[in-house]
């Protein structure tokens, strides 16, 4: 079932748009939001608005993002008398964005990851994405599997991710060539307080040779008049051992607590 025909409607392939048409896919992610009364929503890449026309009987304010001029002038017109949405002409990764109080969404795939950092920089309770599935698998990696890596472990240090339903190619048009996934992202009480900058470096570092030992790529990058063991430097001294794949982000985070205060010492 559709919400509307938007196959005429023709977005530049450059900002990689595709229009979830799914009447049913599209209830679902603003059930998965579970909006209260006077909650404000932010939708980011709002598209021809199909998935703001359903949140707007549940959501006290939608901020309807668009980049696309054509589009924002088509939602408008669409939602014109519609007091509670407010269409946003701009790139949201160079705008000022407002406050709000959860994010629900479908935006462009080639935005997938810069927008999530740049979101978890902002106070909000959570985000119902839809997100590319190979993508979205990347996000929720086990250690030793081989999707995980970088991008895992910086978002599960500042989030909790969970797969939620698996959307068909076919809910899309034009018809995207991957299928998708319904995902939730909870943004995380700090309980481990790292150098923010230094744990990014380090694991941009480690992951560039990540089949290697922790050993190995310390070593390679230790500076030699280090006179310390990295025995003496890394706690527990047993994850020297495990290969970069293999390193929890708990371990990655205790680590880079071990080598912040002598990261001088490191080529990183």
């Amino acid at each position: 079932m559709s919400a509307r025909n938007d196959s005429r409607i023709r977005s530049p392939r450059r900002w990689g748009q595709h229009f979830l048409v799914d009447a049913t896919v599209l209830q679902k992610i603003v059930d998965y939001a579970m909006l209260r009364s006077g909650e404000k929503v932010l939708e980011v890449g709002a598209g021809t608005g199909n998935l703001t026309a359903v949140l707007q009987h549940s959501a006290s304010k939608v901020i309807a993002i668009e980049k696309d001029r054509m589009l924002a002038n088509l939602l408008r017109r669409r939602f014109h008398g519609k007091s509670q949405v407010e269409i946003v002409e701009g790139d949201v990764l160079k705008i000022s964005l407002p406050t709000f109080d959860k994010v629900v969404c479908s935006p462009p795939y080639y935005i997938s990851s810069k927008l999530i950092f740049l979101l978890l920089k902002k106070s909000f309770s959570s985000m119902i994405m839809t997100l590319q599935k190979e993508f979205a698998s990347r996000l929720v990696a086990e250690p030793g599997s081989a999707d995980y890596g970088r991008l895992t472990v910086a978002v599960q240090h500042r989030a909790d991710v969970e797969l939620l339903d698996l959307i068909p190619r076919k809910a899309f048009r034009p018809v995207p060539r991957v299928d998708s996934y319904i995902v939730k992202i909870v943004p995380r009480a700090r309980t481990t307080f790292v150098d923010e900058n230094y744990l990014d470096r380090m694991v941009r570092h480690l992951f560039s040779q990540r089949k290697r030992t922790l050993k190995g790529v310390l070593k390679h990058a230790m500076n030699p008049v280090m006179k310390r063991s990295l025995e003496d430097v890394v706690r527990p001294s047993a994850l020297l051992e495990k290969r970069i794949f293999q390193l929890t982000t708990s371990e990655l985070e205790n680590l880079s607590n071990c080598l912040c205060s002598i990261q001088s010492t490191f080529k990183f």
